[in-house]
């Protein structure tokens, strides 16, 4: 299972992954970061790569996002697919 790691490095395609795996909008993870949808955009596309603290908020995100998961579902891993 993905496990919270302030320093992760969150590539283009990883933060694609969270966002599909729940189902999220760009505008809607934007708005959890406190970024605007083209932000996302760009680092899914990987023509910018996110802070640092964005990076930090990322996985706190993902954690929450699996948390509430895995008490209504059952739990699951984005990232190995």
């Amino acid at each position: 299972m993905f496990q919270y790691n302030r320093f992760m490095e969150w590539t283009a395609n990883d933060i694609k992954q969270l966002r599909q795996a729940y189902k999220l909008t760009l505008k809607a993870l934007g708005e959890r970061l406190g970024v605007s949808l083209k932000s996302v955009y760009y680092w899914e596309r990987g023509e910018r790569v996110p802070s640092k603290t964005t990076k930090i908020l990322l996985s706190k995100i993902s954690e929450e996002l699996q948390e509430k998961e895995a008490k209504e579902n059952g739990k699951r891993d984005f990232l190995k697919g």
